[in-house]
């Protein structure tokens, strides 16, 4: 029990890394405050799930979801390629607030605050994942 509950922590110590490194890239290397990477996450989130839920495999799906984000990250980048400063924080924050309540509101697409239920287990080259423990 205590060796699940370890390996739970380290999985979303990981995630957080990951969090935490993206906005590194994005404060430590360009000076520029940018708020909306929790919405990248978000929608490679939504994006990988609905997929997995569709019976798309998981390798696939897991790129079309970096794909999907790329794709609306690179939409988002357009108006806001000028902005510096206070600007771009604000602008990236309602970002990140739009992708927040189309998440909670489309209940037909998302199930709201239910979230997504019945998410098949990754499997990869014919492995199985079963849970933390496999």
């Amino acid at each position: 029990m205590i060796l699940s509950y370890l390996i739970h922590f380290i999985i979303l110590f990981c995630i957080y890394l990951i969090l935490a490194l993206s906005l590194q890239i994005s404060i430590g290397y360009t000076g520029l405050f940018n708020f909306g990477h929790i919405a990248f996450y978000a929608i490679g989130a939504y994006a990988s799930a609905l997929l997995s839920l569709a019976g798309v495999p998981f390798v696939l799906s897991l790129a079309a979801a970096a794909i999907i984000s790329m794709v609306i990250g690179l939409i988002l980048s357009w108006p806001l390629n000028r902005l510096k400063g206070d600007y771009l924080v604000l602008a990236t924050i309602g970002f990140s607030f739009i992708i927040y309540v189309v998440a909670l509101n489309w209940i037909e697409l998302t199930r709201g605050s239910l979230g997504l239920a019945g998410i098949p287990r990754p499997v990869i080259f014919n492995f199985t994942f079963n849970g933390n423990i496999s």
